[in-house]
C-alpha cells in the first residue's frame, strides 16, 4: 500500500480516491475538510437493532452482534471472547454490519476462519444459518 492510500478506520476497507470508504460510506468519507481525528469520532462502534447473534450449538452459547464492528478471538478485550480454544487467535476475526447487512473477515488469524466449510480469503457477506468456524469453534449466524 503506498503512503497515499488509506483504510476506512470503520471497517478496514480502502477509501476511494473520492475520500469514501467503498463499503460502508458516507459515514466513514474523508472530506478535503474533516481532520482525521473527526473522522475516527464518528466511526466509532455504534449499537446495532437487529438482534443479529452468533450462537454455539454444541453448548447453546449466544453471542450478541450488538455493535457494527463485533471483534471475536481469544482475548478477552474482544467483543466475543472465545478464551477456550487454543486454536483461536487473540485477534481472529469481526463481524461487521455495513448498511443494513452482516459481513465476516478474518483478521490474518493462525488457523484461518471457514464460512460454511470454505476458507474465508476476504470480507463475505453472511446470511441467517451460515456457519462460521473460528480455530475449532463453529457458531451459527442467526437474525431473531
Amino acid at each position: 500500500m503506498s503512503g497515499t492510500e488509506q483504510k476506512c478506520s470503520r471497517c478496514g476497507g480502502m477509501i476511494t480516491a473520492g475520500g469514501q470508504c467503498s463499503f460502508c460510506a458516507p459515514t466513514a468519507s474523508l472530506g478535503a475538510g474533516d481532520r482525521l481525528d473527526n473522522i475516527l469520532a464518528q466511526t466509532q462502534v455504534q449499537p446495532t437493532m437487529h438482534g443479529a447473534m452468533l450462537v454455539n450449538k454444541e453448548t447453546n452459547e449466544r453471542y450478541p452482534l450488538a455493535q457494527s464492528v463485533s471483534k471475536i478471538g481469544r482475548d478477552k478485550a474482544n467483543n466475543i471472547s472465545l478464551h477456550n480454544d487454543s486454536y483461536i487467535s487473540r485477534h481472529h476475526a469481526w463481524v461487521l454490519f455495513i448498511k443494513g447487512n452482516y459481513f465476516v473477515e478474518d483478521l490474518g488469524s493462525t488457523n484461518g476462519t471457514l464460512l460454511n466449510g470454505e476458507v474465508l480469503s476476504e470480507r463475505k457477506q453472511i446470511f441467517p444459518g451460515d456457519r462460521i468456524k473460528f480455530g475449532r469453534t463453529e457458531l451459527v449466524f442467526e437474525i431473531n
